[in-house]
């Protein structure tokens, strides 16, 4: 069962890194709306290393860093329910790990909540499965 385990760690490092490098490719290509919704699949919930949720906060940072203020509303409307949930639990963990950022994830969180209602915030809240 460790066995298992560590193959898990290890391929969901590997696909965060390679998510990372893609997300990146896309910023590039200045595909922003491509790139947000890459950046929030699968995260890794509940994964034990602590630096592969750091390095896929980053990446999902620097997609969100990477839009104007008028391109937010209609790339939070594209987005899933799902994916929103997901949007407002790095929402949350900015404001807890970067609150020097956080003027600026207002925005977005006005535009989570505006398309996932006040239901999204509830589940970020009770959720117990960090990101």
């Amino acid at each position: 069962k460790q066995w298992y385990q560590r193959r898990l760690a290890i391929t969901a490092g590997q696909e965060v890194t390679e998510r990372a490098a893609e997300v990146k490719k896309l910023l590039n290509l200045t595909k922003n709306k491509d790139a947000l919704k890459l950046a929030l699949q699968n995260p890794p919930i509940g994964h034990q290393d602590p630096s592969v949720k750091e390095q896929n906060y980053e990446t999902v940072l620097s997609v969100l860093k990477a839009f104007r203020t008028p391109e937010i509303d209609a790339a939070v409307g594209e987005l899933s329910d799902a994916d929103v949930d997901v949007l407002m639990k790095y929402l949350y963990k900015g404001f807890s790990n970067s609150p020097d950022k956080a003027a600026a994830l207002l925005l977005w969180h006005e535009k989570a909540v505006k398309k996932g209602g006040v239901g999204c915030v509830i589940r970020v809240m009770v959720d117990r499965k960090g990101i």
